[in-house]
């Protein structure tokens, strides 16, 4: 009779899948109901349920403002958060290190030069589209400039942030050359923003994530053989330069589409899976889960945050993100707690 080996985490991720539902739960109500036109959850819920087919016609003024406001922006929220986050699962555990974050890795500034341009082509669908489209090739390149890729991984993450710090410069340079009318402002790009979030932008946006989400974790397996070192899995079959290619072509097309969308969010990446490690452990698709929900929680809820706490003043979310992952990232750095 064969015998199952215990999983000492699993206690862990059920209760923590609870505890992260619940907040996301919370955190979507208020999303829906908060803001600087006053609403209540009642009236919000009224909206949700009719528009789902579940209620009576609801108030003019009460649908344009959830529905047509607040339930798209939510969603493209959740949609980013849960992207940016595997993005740092895949690369993490690729890198085998835990600053590895697809911002810090030049691959938000990269994209967010093609999805400015891409904005002044065609809107939000060129936006997300050239965010893609950047995302991958400036991914493939930080890989190029590491040259020895996966078998140097420090050396790749020293390439993406002297990368990273270049292309933010020429994010300004597309922006102020572009027509400022169709193309966002630099702050957009630069510390990322959904308050112009439309139902158009997530359904594009979705299709991409899933790709690339969805991508990640069908190599989840391969991720945790690369976790133990490039010689170690080739010596038990794995195709590690294919590997990396795939896995950097599936982070750059997930943080591209984000970057189309809303600009350049940090840290979520970085934050995210740093946290969810010793909860769900350190196998890639118990991660990812947990990751997907707490990165999607992170920014929906660092969203609410950024349009509350100077109301009627919506700041950007990226500066909320930075403002609760910065100082965590110098903890990290200065405790050596990265691997």
């Amino acid at each position: 009779m064969t015998s199952r080996v215990a999983d000492p985490y699993r206690r862990r991720r059920t209760v923590a899948t609870t505890v992260l539902l619940a907040a996301l739960i919370t955190v979507a109500l208020a999303s829906v109901s908060m803001g600087a036109v006053d609403l209540s959850l009642s009236e919000a819920l009224d909206v949700v349920s009719s528009r789902l087919g579940f209620g009576s016609t609801p108030d003019g003024a009460a649908d344009a403002v959830v529905w047509g406001l607040r339930v798209p922006r939510l969603l493209t929220g959740l949609a980013v958060g849960a992207a940016l986050a595997a993005s740092g699962v895949a690369l993490q555990g690729m890198l085998r290190n835990d600053l590895a974050d697809p911002h810090l890795l030049g691959v938000g500034p990269g994209a967010a030069i093609g999805a400015a341009m891409g904005a002044g082509a065609g809107g939000v669908p060129g936006a997300i589209s050239g965010g893609v489209a950047a995302g991958v090739l400036t991914a493939l390149l930080v890989r190029r400039l590491a040259r020895s890729s996966i078998n140097d991984p420090n050396r790749m993450i020293l390439a993406g942030v002297a990368l990273g710090t270049t292309l933010s410069a020429f994010v300004g340079f597309v922006v102020f050359g572009s027509d400022r009318t169709v193309v966002p402002p630099i702050e957009f790009w630069l510390l990322g923003s959904l308050s112009g979030s439309t139902w158009r932008g997530f359904g594009t946006v979705l299709v991409f994530l899933l790709v690339g989400v969805g991508g990640i974790w069908f190599m989840g397996r391969l991720i945790d053989l690369l976790g133990l070192g490039s010689q170690e899995a080739a010596h038990v079959g794995v195709d590690v330069s294919l590997v990396t290619t795939i896995l950097l072509v599936l982070v750059g097309l997930s943080v591209g589409a984000t970057v189309g969308v809303a600009g350049v969010v940090v840290f979520v990446g970085l934050l995210i899976p740093k946290i969810m490690r010793p909860v769900t452990g350190p196998a890639a698709r118990n991660l990812l889960f947990g990751c997907v929900l707490a990165g999607a929680l992170f920014v929906a809820a660092s969203d609410l945050v950024s349009r509350l706490v100077l109301e009627p003043i919506e700041l950007p979310v990226g500066l909320i993100t930075a403002i609760v992952g910065g100082p965590v990232f110098l903890w990290m750095v200065t405790r050596r707690r990265v691997v």
